[in-house]
């Protein structure tokens, strides 16, 4: 992940060679990290023009077996009035020529913008190499792992596998920040990689084994089964989880404790899911307060563009900062 921060003109230029070399370190020959490139400069190019700075956040994504690159562009201006007029070219709200939204989307993949009046903008855009999107799988992913400003390390993580009838998901917060965060973090992604075959419950209780050498961590586990209408959640500690349908936010508990230190016994809570349902996960970097229906029209987007704006909106700032959203992919 690269994280850029565009106030001025001057930061749109760095971002632009940062994003190109981050593009060939992904394996994107020379045209394809051109493209990535391009669309970093039109976001970048708009940050400023448009929304008065933000910031610029550009990571690796993966599907079935490739890799792509995943760029956000995020603001708290003025927004748009009608993101559709926007979208066509020769429209410009600063006397610029009108073709940069246009651009984006034509270079990219996947491009979506979610905009309020008065409540900023968010961008996103996929890119693949040879201009390729791969098929999607039943479950749409969509997460941010940002470290504590000034830090490189990071104690958050996520880690989730693909099921036939859904997907199980984990999000880690390692107890404090820094390098002992982050290896308690890294290990309960090893311990879930290794046995994500089993049930959610079983897992946390392997999970709490095998932390106890380090400083331990708090967890939430998802089990989703979408053909069923079924999630399953166990969580220790102050992971949030959080199930939206429509404009209506269900907060789901998770017990007191530190994982691979004090807890109680694991309790696995059921809750009946939607086929639209959309399943969000944070850690305490990112404020609780938020609710779905604060975000009109957000939920209907893909999954990477709601973390990104809820990273915007609710991150506290001096924390390591998590937050994944998921949902089955529409049909």
């Amino acid at each position: 992940m690269q994280q850029f921060s565009i106030g001025d003109p001057s930061a749109v230029a760095p971002a632009r060679r940062g994003i190109g070399t981050l593009a060939a370190d992904l394996g994107f020959d020379a045209e394809d990290a051109g493209r990535a490139a391009l669309v970093a400069t039109e976001i970048g190019t708009n940050l400023v023009k448009h929304g008065g700075g933000g910031e610029l956040i550009a990571q690796k994504i993966a599907r079935d077996g490739r890799i792509g690159l995943e760029l956000l562009g995020l603001d708290k201006g003025p927004g748009m009035e009608d993101v559709a007029r926007c979208l066509r070219d020769g429209y410009s709200t600063s006397g610029s020529p009108g073709t940069g939204l246009g651009a984006m989307e034509r270079l990219s993949q996947r491009f979506e913008i979610y905009s309020r009046p008065g409540r900023g903008t968010a961008v996103l855009a996929q890119l693949w190499p040879d201009s390729r999107e791969p098929p999607p799988g039943l479950t749409q992913v969509g997460a941010l792992v940002v470290p504590k400003p000034g830090e490189i390390a990071c104690g958050d993580r996520f880690c989730y596998h693909e099921r036939v009838e859904g997907v199980l998901v984990a999000g880690v917060d390692g107890l404090g920040h820094g390098l002992g965060a982050e290896q308690a973090a890294t290990e309960a992604c090893r311990i879930f990689e290794a046995e994500n075959h089993r049930p959610a419950l079983r897992l946390m209780q392997m999970l709490h084994e095998g932390l106890r050498p380090t400083r331990g961590a708090a967890v939430t586990l998802l089990e989703v089964d979408w053909d069923a209408g079924r999630v399953a959640s166990v969580g220790v500690g102050n992971v949030a989880a959080a199930m939206i349908n429509g404009a209506e936010t269900k907060r789901i508990a998770t017990d007191n404790g530190i994982v691979g230190h004090v807890i109680s016994r694991p309790r696995e809570l059921i809750h009946t899911c939607q086929p639209n349902t959309v399943l969000v996960l944070h850690s305490d970097g990112l404020t609780a307060s938020w609710q779905a229906d604060r975000y009109p029209g957000l939920m209907q987007h893909h999954p990477a563009l709601i973390a990104g704006v809820l990273y915007r909106d609710c991150k506290r700032g001096r924390d390591d900062s998590l937050v994944v959203v998921i949902r089955r992919t529409p049909p």
